[in-house]
């Protein structure tokens, strides 16, 4: 079934956490613990997220870094999993960047984060091919101690 994507509405980006927050619930099993709170809940434009359902079950945010649009956080509510919600909004965001790169830091092992960008055609970024604002999101994922949660890697769409 064929997944509508769309932009979020302002009143529906409080919400958002609670699909953020199911799905980080998902990372326990390779003894992953997120801190608290949701990335998402930063979000104040909703000009920078897609969604998917009404309310929304899955949603896409993101952002310009460097000169290319970057993926800060892509969940689907597990209740919802596994139906295609997640490869909708990605290939939303692709069609978004305009034929601009998609950038994204995930982690490497985890089966729907490095794996699953992987088989959607991203690869590996070498930090050489950073640009200088990706290089401080990645200091700064690793400044909250994101890197000491698992294995990352720096993917591209391009």
């Amino acid at each position: 079934m064929a997944q509508r994507v769309r932009l979020a509405q302002a009143c529906e980006l409080a919400g958002l956490a609670e699909v953020e927050q199911a799905a980080d619930a998902l990372f326990a099993e390779f003894g992953i613990v997120f801190p608290p709170g949701a990335v998402v809940a930063e979000v104040t434009d909703p000009s920078e997220v897609l969604v998917v359902g009404e309310p929304p079950i899955g949603f896409a945010y993101t952002g310009p870094v460097d000169q290319a649009l970057h993926l800060h956080q892509l969940a689907v509510h597990p209740a919802h999993g596994r139906r295609g919600a997640g490869s909708a909004l990605l290939s939303a965001v692709v069609q978004a960047a305009g034929g601009r790169a998609v950038t994204l830091t995930t982690f490497r092992d985890i089966p729907w984060n490095g794996p699953w960008y992987a088989e959607r055609g991203f690869v590996e970024l070498a930090p050489e091919q950073w640009g200088p604002e990706l290089t401080r999101l990645v200091a700064g994922e690793t400044a909250q101690g994101i890197a000491e949660l698992g294995p990352r890697l720096v993917m591209t769409h391009p």
